[in-house]
Order: C-alpha cells, then sequence, then structure tokens
C-alpha cells in the first residue's frame, strides 16, 4: 500500500511538471544554418526539389547538422519534445551528438556552453536545462547532427515568454565536405568545426558535410550552383575521394559553379 501511494504521488508530481510547461514549434522561432530554403524546416537540402543522390546521400542530406534555432526566453527551465523520422545510433559519434541538442546561451558577447542532452526514449519530452534565472536570454540550440527530425518543439514554463531572435552570426559561408564537416565523432551536436568556428568569429556557416560522400559529385555542384548569395564556399572534398578522382573533378566541379554565377553577374549594358 505504501508502495501504491508513493508512486501515485510521484505520477501526480510529474503530471504538476508537465502542466506547468508550454511547448512552441521550434519552426515558429528562427531557424539558421539552411543554405537555400527547404520544404521540410529541418532538412538541410530539399530532396523533393534536388536529385541524383544516392539513398545514403539522400538520408544525409535530410538530417540537421550545423542547423539551430535562435530564441530569447526567461524562461528557468528548457525542455525539448522532439519527434524523429530517422535517429541514428552510431559507434563513431556520442550519442548527443547524433540525435541530441546542445544549447548555448550567450553572455557579454560570448556564446557559453549550457547544456546537451539527448531522450532516453525517442519521442519522450525532456529537460534540457533547469534552474536559471528569469533573466531574458539569448539562446542558440543546435539541432542533431545525424538524424532527421519530423518535428520539434521547444518546452518553457507557463508564465515565461518565448520570441525568434535575429541570426546572430554575419555573411553567408557553405561548407561542402566529409565527415570532418559533418561533425562524426563530436561530443556534441555544436561541436564540429564549422560549428566552433561560427561562435568563435561570428561568421555563419552553412554546414554541407556528408559523411563519406563528399567526393565532388556534378549534382552537389547543381545545388551549390543555386546560392547565390553565399559570401563565400569552402570544399572539404580531400578526405573521400582519391587522387586521381581529385584531380579528374576538381576543376569541373568548380567550373560547374563558377558557369552559374558568371552567369548571374555578368554585366549588362544599360539600354540607351
Amino acid at each position: 500500500m505504501k508502495r501504491l501511494f508513493l508512486l501515485l504521488a510521484a505520477c501526480a508530481t510529474t503530471c504538476t511538471t508537465v502542466a506547468q510547461m508550454r511547448f512552441v514549434d521550434a519552426a515558429d522561432l528562427n531557424l539558421i544554418g539552411r543554405a537555400l530554403p527547404t520544404s521540410h524546416p529541418y532538412h538541410r537540402i530539399d530532396t523533393a526539389v534536388y536529385k541524383g543522390f544516392t539513398p545514403e546521400e539522400n538520408q544525409q542530406v535530410r538530417c540537421s547538422a550545423g542547423l539551430a534555432v535562435t530564441f530569447r526566453t526567461d524562461s528557468p527551465r528548457i525542455d525539448i519534445l522532439a519527434t524523429y523520422l530517422y535517429a541514428r545510433r552510431g559507434d563513431n559519434t556520442a550519442g548527443i551528438s547524433d540525435a541530441g541538442f546542445d544549447l548555448y546561451i550567450r553572455q557579454d558577447g560570448e556564446w557559453l556552453y549550457a547544456a546537451s542532452m539527448a531522450p532516453r526514449k525517442r519521442g519522450d519530452a525532456f529537460t534540457l536545462i533547469q534552474d536559471m534565472d528569469t533573466s531574458e536570454k539569448e539562446c542558440l540550440l543546435y539541432l542533431p547532427i545525424y538524424s532527421e527530425l519530423a518535428s520539434l518543439k521547444i518546452g518553457i514554463a507557463e508564465d515565461a515568454s518565448i520570441a525568434p531572435s535575429e541570426n546572430p552570426f554575419r555573411h553567408k559561408i557553405v561548407i561542402f565536405g566529409s565527415s570532418f564537416t559533418h561533425g562524426m565523432s563530436t561530443s556534441r551536436a555544436g561541436m564540429s568545426y564549422p560549428m566552433q568556428i561560427e561562435r568563435s568569429t561570428g561568421l555563419c556557416f552553412c554546414n554541407l558535410g556528408c559523411s563519406g560522400n563528399c567526393r565532388l559529385q556534378p549534382y552537389f555542384a547543381d545545388y551549390l550552383r543555386e546560392v547565390k548569395d553565399a559570401d563565400a564556399m569552402v570544399f572539404d572534398a580531400f578526405s573521400n575521394p582519391s587522387a586521381q578522382m581529385i584531380r579528374e573533378r576538381l576543376i569541373p566541379f568548380i567550373a560547374r559553379i563558377r558557369e552559374q554565377l558568371f552567369h548571374l553577374y555578368t554585366y549588362q549594358s544599360p539600354p540607351d
């Protein structure tokens, strides 16, 4: 009887805790890190529009590596409720990085690590951080590097406020790369090298790392050539292809991108 009473008390406490939180759709906040818009908010490339990828590549570009949600909140606690279309369980990368979330809070102009966690059971809500003060905080939440999200909601205290914040990073640098770029073997979702450089320099990076599949394929060039507002493009393309493949593909790959950009920026004389 005593055990039953304790169990009922624990359930009541859990229900009360859940009732005190309200959840907002992360897609209604500010999602940064995509090179081009996508029909699904948490995909890096819209595979319904851009074709030619192998099944493995198709899966990888739908993962949310490098994407982040920026928002302001005065909530003392932040919860996460995510549903997954695909969640990787690998041996070479921490589960918190593969399928978890990585939170940073800006203080005195610097992004400070705040918390990281993955759900114990896919689809369950969990508390990412709690016991904070109720001052307004500028938050940067990196999404899983090797999982495909179906939906994402952010939970805050019932009486707290939350609102999207502007992209805190400037310019637009697109990196096409290998597992090093993608974030394999990282401990947290925000620890791939493009994301570390992003926080330390204030430059905005779009992560197009495709682990094991960065081989200067022409269909990736066809995608990159559409990113007409990029300030720079970086190719980490020397890890996956062979030396012979690099000799054969690198110059045509760059030329394929430059061809489109050349036509875009070719000077047109004004009419008489």
